[in-house]
């Protein structure tokens, strides 16, 4: 028998605007700043204290697939290199600061207004149309209106309360992949260039003296960052629990704290590539890689993405191949895809007005899910809503309704290649 508290909440609206994007991640970056460059007024809400998301939140690097892009992330890789502060690790990781600082300058000189420090609570429905979202920060709570929502969170949360289906994770018993807790580890200039390089060393430090510590990945990574002695881990992995439930977040936060700690120990103590390592910090928050896809008016299948196939919507190009870190062993299944393309219609959830999809949530298979995801190809996504947003605003339609060749040519005239 469950307990409630009914209460009537009066919400005041604090704004309207032609756009809201909800998140701040890679694709809600892209997102927002397309749709003010094409001329809506839009507001950008991101619940921590900067933009990037799992750039900056997650500290993931290296950037895949944003070569041969254009647009906005190849305009974030020419900022980066002009601070000397892209390279590293395969010649595609940046600095985490660095990073923050361009995304905020970025923002405002594309007259984007930002929202820190607020959490998305629920959208505001008029029937099956999204017409703008409720929020709750340190002024309390409050309504935003709009006349399209992009759902950026990367869990597809706003689509997923506004009515929209959607999936989680493998079709057989619904396990998702992995999370990773990253770390950032000092004194360090370790170069690796093999996948089970640092593994190898682990395993042999545990057999050899016969420790209980577990292997919990086994292509774990030392991902060198430009112009440091620094270096960002990927390393943990924390598998059976859902980026959808607080508890379980809070039991993969805690347990990634521990595998973090344990690793260091073990390092120091037992591998001498490592014996001086300084432990800077974790990521403020778990890398996770899959909760929500959003059933949109094109499913991306795995027969898509392994043929290359092109459409006549396709809003971008995706080269990265299925990167699949197993949800029920240590394991980690890669496989190769040709060139392919995300058509637009994966971006339109069914049923529901009002709101696209970018990032991650956007609608595809499990094994499609575990290419695209990749944050090069997220900012592209999302410079692709951003742009289809403005675009059904100045035509005075639903986004699902609008002229998709428009779209691809206004993208080309933005310098997106791959479109």
């Amino acid at each position: 028998m469950k307990n409630y508290i009914f209460e009537s909440i009066k919400t005041e609206i604090k704004g309207e605007y032609d756009v809201i994007v909800c998140g701040g991640g890679p694709a809600g970056i892209g997102a927002a700043i397309a749709a003010s460059r094409n001329g809506a007024k839009t507001l950008l809400v991101e619940r921590y204290g900067f933009l990037g998301g799992m750039w900056t939140a997650g500290l993931i690097n290296p950037i895949f697939d944003y070569a041969n892009k254009g647009g906005i992330i190849e305009e974030i890789i020419i900022k980066l290199k002009k601070r000397r502060s892209f390279g590293g690790f395969i010649n595609s990781c940046f600095n985490y600061d660095d990073i923050k600082v361009i995304l905020d300058n970025m923002v405002k000189e594309a007259r984007v207004l930002p929202l820190y420090h607020t959490w998305i609570s629920r959208p505001v429905m008029d029937e099956n149309r999204v017409k703008g979202i409720i929020t709750e920060n340190k002024n309390g709570r409050y309504a935003y209106l709009s006349k399209v929502v992009i759902d950026c969170t990367g869990d597809g949360d706003v689509a997923a309360d506004a009515g929209a289906d959607y999936k989680i994770g493998r079709d057989a018993d619904g396990k998702t992949q992995a999370m990773t807790l990253m770390f950032v580890l000092g004194n360090i200039k370790y170069n690796q260039t093999d996948a089970f390089q640092v593994y190898n060393l682990m395993r042999r430090a545990v057999d050899e003296n016969k420790l209980p510590y577990k292997i919990q990945y086994q292509r774990p990574f030392i991902i060198q960052l430009p112009g440091q002695d620094a270096a960002v881990v990927q390393l943990t992995h924390i598998r059976g629990l859902s980026g959808l439930d607080a508890s379980d977040l809070t039991e993969a936060e805690i347990e990634g704290r521990k595998q973090v700690m344990d690793t260091i120990e073990l390092f120091r103590k037992y591998i001498p590539q490592f014996r001086n390592v300084k432990l800077l910090y974790t990521a403020p928050q778990i890398g996770i890689r899959e909760t929500r896809r959003i059933i949109g008016e094109y499913k991306l299948s795995l027969e898509d993405v392994i043929e290359g196939r092109q459409f006549n919507d396709g809003i971008t190009t995706v080269t990265s191949g299925i990167d699949i870190h197993e949800p029920d062993t240590a394991g980690q299944n890669c496989i190769k895809v040709k060139p392919y393309q995300i058509p637009y219609r994966c971006l339109v959830p069914k049923k529901i007005d009002g709101i696209l999809t970018a990032g991650r949530c956007i609608s595809g298979s499990f094994e499609a899910h575990a290419s695209y995801r990749v944050t090069g190809d997220c900012i592209a996504i999302g410079q692709a809503a951003g742009t289809a947003a403005a675009l059904s605003i100045k035509n005075n339609c639903k986004v699902r309704e609008i002229n998709t060749t428009k779209l691809i040519n206004l993208l080309k005239a933005q310098n997106v290649r791959g479109c």
